[in-house]
């Protein structure tokens, strides 16, 4: 018997027939939330068949009609049988008559379905107008295997088709979809009929229709398209809050052009819609010629909004305009190679954000938010690699993680910066024309970058060089730091970035390390300084030996470390603490020499690495916590009076950030001026209506300070009513984030039930469950919560599966002890985990993980600070 192949597993319909061309006419009930489809598919047929098996999901087929298109004189056949297989998410229609191979055929189909309220699908989404009336709009989100709840369909990314769409809907209503609209006519009883233009060649995941009460604001580009007109660039979003898509505007006009210019080939379509989506589970969504947004990522006002919501902006969509060519010009051929979009997405969104906004220092922050997200996340067992293994479609909403998103655009980066960039984008032009309109896999990007380079490409995974003085070897690395013989056998490609200082020239800088073990001799120079993985582009950690540390931390003193490797070499120093490769002594003697930093990239770095050993260590004794939080207290809090609590015009991006994030930490860290301001600025702001006492950016470290420094039920019902009040995305979130960090436990219970209450949007719990959960009064409240209200839970949000895997991480991965893996197995030992396997058992892991890191180093961690005066 053959090897079945991973090719071979997969849940993947028939290949008896094709389809070529879908014609749909969908009509949205918008007062019962149903809907009535009518659908026409042109279809090749490959195999003599009878039996035409299509993915549906709450589609009810009414009747289904087979037409021979090769006969002269029209044959027709009605199905015989309509059978469902709710499992595989499929129908199978049989005709009286068999059809023969080689023929063409159009299959009509009749059919209604829900307008339901999961964010999947062909779905409502609600809002408050402007006099505070409850109004619906109508969407979709298609990807990754959805839009079988909108049509009957070939819903698999390889099987690609042009569409002719028409939705019939109410006549005061705007209808869009993927192209321009062609026609609209007037039906009478209060209906229209918008018709729009026939799509390009496309998988079915990137259709995309809307109908809503919309507004929208418009610019256009200077050329772009293959026969030199201008593309249409319209924000819309619910009348009266389209003029906040001014910043997304201005973003997308500047990054089509400049992608038309570095892609090498025209937008082809001659318009590209952006929508703001109140119900929105992901962060944007690239349907071709129509993205669409959740509102945070689209929409900023100039006056109430946080400014870190620009970056995000900013950054969004250049991402998601990226997809229009690499995603949806050139389609991954399947799951597999989920990466090869969103890898590419994500560094060529940021490529594009450094390019018109240098001063947000983008890849520094990069290197501490996505780069290290990744590191992380692939330090564990039950991590993937890049390109993983996908088979059944409950398990592809699992692989939309840090390792596809941000090891991808590691990966990515760390080869545009080994081959030049001009050589990279080179290989990428050619990876486009090669393929447009078409599917690839990863090995087609490998090709195109080594036909352009002469060089051949492995993909990379996570490598770990665990180096001795100067002699370097590698293996992998597990954030448990406990490795079998047989999980470390692949030899990495690993370019070492050697740096030697800056007086330094030698031909080590470019060495490459393909074997376990390689030893390079340093030249002679003026200082033993060296680092490895200089920039820190390249996809590894650095174990350096204790006393090389604390060079390395002279070093940061006198100036020898660039930013990015300042931040590196603090986030390797944490992650080899925490999996036993290095002391977690070792680790805090380095971060004290940043006590001068003044770097907002550094010390969000510094932040994430000091709450990491904060929360693994929330159980332990009140003096050895105040002693890691009195540690902190001495970094942070010089900075708060140098910084101040005033943000102004004349700020620049990064210090207004660095001011929001030291008062965070000052004030979590216990610093009595920090808390008192707080108190006193969100007194003025909640007593005396004084919007001025707290800016928009401050706001949610606020409240966070204020209820978790004896804020009671007053405190609470005030930061309530801003969430209730709020008119802008971002300042609901920090308000319902806020509410999350109270301290006594009626408030917690509060804070519990109105997360998964109808006030809360369903995308929105998680921001709920993370103050919660980072909450050390909270964190168990929040797991027994989320226990006694499994039923709840699970049906509301687990039709969308990526946000269901991350309230399962949000309810438990921040635990420390073997009881609480116990007591986690115990509790899904007999319930149906399908759809978020992945995230439960990473979670475990890390658990796992903490609770290693404690017993292993709660005495090294006291010893350090009694002996460095942080314990009284």
């Amino acid at each position: 018997m053959s090897k079945q192949t991973n090719h071979d597993k997969r849940q993947v319909l028939p290949t008896n027939v094709r389809p070529t061309h879908y014609t749909l006419t969908l009509t949205p009930d918008m007062v019962n939330f149903t809907f009535i489809g009518s659908e026409i598919v042109n279809i090749d047929i490959n195999e003599n068949t009878k039996v035409i098996t299509l993915h549906v999901n709450d589609i009810e087929v009414k009747s289904a009609k087979l037409l021979n298109l090769d006969l002269k004189t029209s044959q027709s056949c009605e199905a015989t049988n309509i059978e469902y297989d709710s499992q595989k998410e499929t129908v199978s229609l049989t005709f009286p008559h068999e059809f023969s191979s080689g023929t063409t055929a159009s299959l009509h189909i009749e059919y209604t379905g829900i307008l339901n309220d999961k964010m999947v699908g062909f779905y409502r989404s609600s809002y408050e107008d402007k006099s505070g009336n409850t109004k619906y709009l109508v969407t979709t989100q298609f990807s990754p295997t959805e839009a079988r709840r909108a049509f009957p369909s070939w819903d698999e990314p390889a099987i690609k088709a042009t569409f002719d769409i028409t939705l019939i809907v109410p006549s005061d209503m705007t209808a869009l979809s993927n192209l321009d609209v062609v026609s609209e006519t007037q039906l009478g009883d209060g209906k229209k009929e918008v018709k729009f233009n026939r799509t390009p060649i496309m998988s079915t995941y990137l259709v995309a229709f809307i109908v809503g009460d919309l507004g929208y604001i418009e610019a256009h580009t200077t050329g772009g398209r293959d026969d030199g007109e201008p593309i249409l660039v319209r924000v819309y979003a619910p009348k009266g809050n389209e003029q906040h898509g001014e910043f997304a505007l201005g973003v997308a006009i500047q990054v089509l052009e400049y992608f038309v210019e570095v892609f090498g080939i025209p937008y082809p379509l001659p318009k590209c819609d952006m929508v703001a989506i109140p119900d929105f589970g992901f962060g944007a969504m690239e349907n071709w010629g129509l993205i669409t947004y959740r509102t945070a990522r689209v929409l900023f006002d100039p006056i109430s909004s946080n400014v870190i919501i620009k970056k995000h902006i900013a950054y969004t969509v250049s991402h998601e305009i990226a997809h229009q060519w690499f995603g949806n010009l050139v389609t991954m051929e399947w799951w597999d190679h989920l990466w090869l979009k969103e890898g590419f997405a994500t560094w060529v969104g940021n490529f594009a954000v450094d390019k018109f906004f240098p001063e947000w220092d983008i890849w520094t922050q990069f290197v501490t938010e996505g780069f290290q997200n990744a590191l992380q996340l692939d330090s564990l067992r039950t991590s993937h690699p890049i390109e993983v293994p996908v088979n059944d479609s409950s398990e592809i909403s699992q692989v939309f993680d840090a390792i596809s998103y941000y090891k991808g655009a590691s990966v990515i980066r760390m080869l545009s910066t080994y081959l030049g960039e001009k050589v990279f984008l080179s290989g990428i032009r050619r990876y486009l024309k090669l393929h447009a309109f078409s599917n690839a896999s990863t090995d087609d990007l490998w090709k195109a970058l080594a036909k352009e380079s002469g060089n051949d490409y492995p993909v990379l995974t996570v490598k770990e060089p665990a180096p001795e003085t100067l002699e370097i070897r590698q293996c992998r690395f597990l954030s448990s730091g406990i490795i079998g013989p047989d999980e470390d056998t692949t030899n990495w490609w690993v370019p070492l970035g050697v740096d030697l200082g800056p007086d330094t020239q030698s031909e080590i800088k470019s060495s490459i390390l393909n074997q376990k073990e390689i030893t390079l001799k340093l030249p002679p120079r003026k200082s033993d300084f060296y680092q490895l993985n200089a920039l820190k582009t390249g996809v590894f950690r650095v174990n350096y030996t204790p006393d090389r540390l604390f060079k390395l931390g002279q070093a940061v003193r006198s100036g020898l470390l660039e930013v990015s490797d300042r931040i590196g070499t603090i986030a390797d120093a944490g992650a080899l603490a925490t999996s036993g490769y290095g002391k977690t002594s070792n680790f805090l003697y380095f971060i004290k020499e940043f006590v001068f930093e003044d770097k907002y990239v550094v010390w969000s770095e510094i932040s994430v690495r000091l709450k990491n050993l904060l929360d693994a260590w929330f159980e332990q004794p009140t003096t050895i916590c105040q002693g890691l939080l009195s540690f902190n207290r001495q970094l942070a809090s010089r900075l708060v009076p140098k910084l101040g609590w005033e943000y102004s015009e004349s700020d620049d991006y990064l210090t207004t950030l660095l001011r929001t994030l030291i008062i965070n930490i000052a004030g979590g860290a216990n610093d009595p001026d920090t808390v008192k301001e707080a108190y006193r600025r969100f007194n003025l702001f909640t007593k005396q209506n004084d919007e001025s006492a707290l800016h928009p950016n401050i706001r949610g470290v606020v409240f966070k300070i204020v209820l978790s420094h004896g804020g009671g039920e007053e405190e609470f019902e005030a930061i309530l009513k801003v969430y209730r009040e709020s008119k802008t995305a971002d300042q609901k979130l920090e308000a319902l984030s806020g509410l999350g960090f109270a301290q006594r436990d009626d408030l917690i219970q509060r804070a519990l039930q109105f997360a998964i209450s109808e006030e809360v949007k369903n995308q929105d719990v998680i921001h709920a469950f993370a103050s919660l959960q980072s909450n050390h009064k909270s964190r168990r409240l929040l797991w027994n919560f989320v226990k006694e209200n499994w039923d709840v839970i699970h049906d509301q949000y687990i039709n969308f599966r990526a946000l269901f895997g991350n309230i399962i991480k949000q309810s438990i991965e921040l635990f420390s002890s073997e009881h609480d893996i116990e007591d986690i197995e115990k509790f899904f030992s007999n319930r149906d985990c399908k759809g978020f396997e992945r995230p439960l058992q990473q979670s475990i892991e890390k658990i796992r993980v903490n609770a290693a890191w404690l017993k292993r180093d709660s005495r090294d961690v006291e010893d350090w600070l009694k002996a460095n005066g942080f314990l009284e």
